[in-house]
């Protein structure tokens, strides 16, 4: 069952290095279910599955950024918080450029082709104050985009959309402690999932969000029930579900319970 929409197009950036193997194993879903997708990279990623079409993702976003998302405080979190965050800003300059395309990260096991219309946004709430990132598409000139194109503009990249908790206690515990620190020590997800939060409440398009069930069924402590042997072929049967965010990529990805969902998934398209 195809949802009303438009277009069926997928897009999603790998910085660079290899795919994990869950990473691979979602890439061949979305191409098994007949829709278009798109992999951005920013450097040589040599294990692509095939029928993924590969652009370089300075056509979307200048890798320059990433210099400018590094922690200072947090210096265990350098190696890959940088490249994190921008792929949050990638995913909201993949719609400023018009591609056409949604947004899935990289780790999202899909179940049906999809349809969404060019017009609306498109995501889904992870919880129900929450939504997530996982699934993203925005129209090319909504406002939300402008948020972005105007924290780009600023020498300091803090936000002005932030929560009470790393917008007043995170840096004022910082400077209580006399510890020097960026934007991107403030937390994880503030380009990101606290962002679109936000943002779609600021811009009146949270309530608009698809239900949980769509991409994120399993979450919290569910999420490796994805790697153990309990019911999961309502995923399948049930044409509520298109996909499946898998949140949790621990050594289970790699041997998991015989008779799970990503058993099934791993011979499937592994």
């Amino acid at each position: 069952m195809v949802e009303i929409g438009v277009v069926q197009h997928i897009a999603s950036m790998w910085f660079d290095g290899p795919l994990r193997f869950v990473d691979q194993v979602c890439l061949r879903s979305m191409a098994a279910s007949g829709m278009d997708v798109t992999l951005f990279t920013y450097g040589d990623v040599t294990n692509v599955p095939t029928g993924i079409t590969v652009r370089d993702g300075n056509e979307i976003l200048d890798r320059s950024l990433v210099k400018r998302l590094v922690p200072i405080a947090k210096k265990a979190q350098a190696a890959w918080l940088p490249t994190v965050q921008f792929s949050d800003f990638f995913r909201v300059f993949l719609q400023k450029a018009g591609e056409e395309k949604i947004w899935l990260d990289t780790d999202v096991l899909l179940f049906q082709p999809f349809e969404f219309d060019l017009s609306q946004v498109y995501f889904a709430r992870e919880s129900k104050v929450g939504i997530g990132a996982s699934v993203f598409y925005l129209p090319p000139k909504h406002p939300i985009i402008a948020e972005y194109e105007r924290l780009l503009e600023q020498d300091d990249l803090t936000p002005d959309w932030l929560e009470f908790k790393r917008r007043v206690v995170r840096p004022a515990f910082y400077k209580l402690t006399r510890t020097a620190f960026s934007p991107s020590d403030l937390g994880i997800t503030i380009y990101g999932n606290e962002a679109f939060r936000s943002l779609a409440r600021r811009h009146g398009v949270f309530g608009q969000a698809r239900p949980k069930y769509t991409f994120y069924h399993w979450t919290g402590s569910q999420c490796e029930d994805v790697y153990k042997a309990v019911p999961w072929s309502f995923f399948y049967d049930d044409p509520k579900h298109i996909g499946l965010h898998i949140h949790k990529k621990t050594e289970d990805a790699l041997h998991p319970e015989v008779g799970s969902l990503w058993h099934s998934a791993m011979v499937k398209y592994a």
